[in-house]
């Protein structure tokens, strides 16, 4: 909890557990050392002392700092300690109260869920400061129409967050999960990461590398108790496959679509709708895709997971599976009508066109395809499915 707590937060609940204390003693309270266990700060004392004077309320007689920023809740005394003023901290901050009491009347349950784990997906905008840590813009709480009212401090990336939690619990392993891992410009995300990453430069290992990051200066390794995870679609070809660099750091693990998911699916839970078997339609139409083109473009058993009925079938076949082979083969509806059968499509004979020039190389075939809909009223649906399983002479 500590973690997601600003210093003004963790030293007034410091400030509510010793009332009036100086900041020798603030150091040494739970929830700061904490706190400063967790920071980068490389002076823990000055963030203290700046912090108590920029949340210092205006009437204080001692502070005279001008910077100062909402919740204004401390005041120093004479005696140079300092304390939180309970009527400000009720009015401007209460929530410190409902963490304190979180915290102090904690009852562990077995069915709580510890979340160990972060998601993010790689794209064409995801940076270095995204992923390790960059300089971010902060606006000031304080109402203000003079300059300074925005102010620039470094913030953790997601990596570098996850890192940090594993650190300070290394009995539990820690893990980031990036989709479409491949989308993203890698190396530039990366960084120094790509030699750290490796199982034999990782902290505490035999080859342990240590690299300073360029924005805050410090040391940084990845720890032993963290994995990576990247999903990553081969067949799509619109993006950069990975460097080898970066490659070879990873193990490679292919999943296919696993058509036999389906067979608890479709009506009634029997791997069927409308006599239909869900499980051999998916595999026939891969069977026919891998032929035509390759096996990594074979479609995936996730289209299929959710369909119910028939009126389902013919909404993905209408706005999922014939839309992808219609990019897939682009154009050749030929290839198209191989694949799932003639039913899905209407021959008209080519109309009388004048074109601009003979044409010489060009072979017209005499008729072109129309795709028809699958959820019009008039189509047959489960003909056109037997069909393109075989099975419209059968019986």
């Amino acid at each position: 909890m500590v973690r997601d707590l600003t210093w003004w937060q963790v030293i007034g609940l410091a400030l509510l557990e010793e009332n009036e204390v100086k900041v020798s003693e603030i150091l040494t309270n739970r929830w700061v050392s904490k706190k400063a266990d967790l920071s980068e700060s490389k002076n823990v004392r000055a963030t203290i002392w700046g912090t108590l004077q920029m949340h210092t309320v205006e009437e204080s007689e001692t502070v005279l700092y001008k910077q100062r920023q909402v919740p204004l809740i401390f005041d120093k005394n004479k005696d140079k300690s300092w304390k939180i003023l309970k009527s400000e901290l009720e009015e401007q901050a209460p929530e410190l109260y409902e963490i304190r009491d979180k915290v102090n009347n904690f009852n562990p349950q077995s069915h709580n869920i510890i979340k160990r784990y972060v998601f993010t997906t790689f794209h064409q905008s995801f940076s270095y400061e995204d992923f390790i840590e960059g300089i971010k813009p902060v606006m000031s709480d304080v109402e203000s129409d003079t300059e300074g009212s925005v102010s620039y401090h470094i913030e953790d990336g997601i990596f570098k967050k996850l890192c940090k939690r594993a650190v300070s619990d290394p009995d539990h392993r820690y893990a980031i999960f990036i989709d479409e891992i491949n989308r993203g410009n890698v190396s530039a995300i990366f960084g120094e990461l790509i030699s750290l990453i490796e199982p034999d430069k990782r902290k505490g290992q035999e080859n342990e590398l240590v690299a300073e990051l360029p924005y805050s200066k410090k040391e940084f390794s990845v720890p032993s108790n963290v994995d990576i995870y990247g999903t990553m679609n081969t067949a799509d070809r619109s993006v950069e496959a990975l460097d080898t660099a970066l490659r070879r750091r990873f193990s490679f693990l292919e999943y296919m679509p696993k058509p036999e998911l389906l067979a608890d699916k479709g009506e009634n839970g029997n791997g069927t709708v409308a006599g239909i078997n869900l499980v051999k339609l998916l595999s026939t139409i891969n069977d026919r895709i891998e032929v035509l083109i390759d096996r990594d473009h074979t479609i995936g058993h996730a289209y299929f997971m959710s369909v119910k009925n028939i009126k389902d079938l013919r909404s993905v076949f209408k706005n999922r599976i014939i839309p992808l082979l219609q990019e897939y083969f682009y154009g050749d509806y030929a290839k198209m009508e191989m694949v799932i059968g003639p039913d899905f499509f209407e021959k008209k004979a080519i109309p009388e066109v004048k074109f601009a020039t003979e044409a010489v190389d060009y072979q017209l075939e005499g008729f072109v395809y129309h795709i028809r809909n699958p959820e019009a009223e008039d189509f047959d649906m489960e003909k056109a499915l037997k069909r393109l399983l075989n099975k419209d002479n059968e019986e």
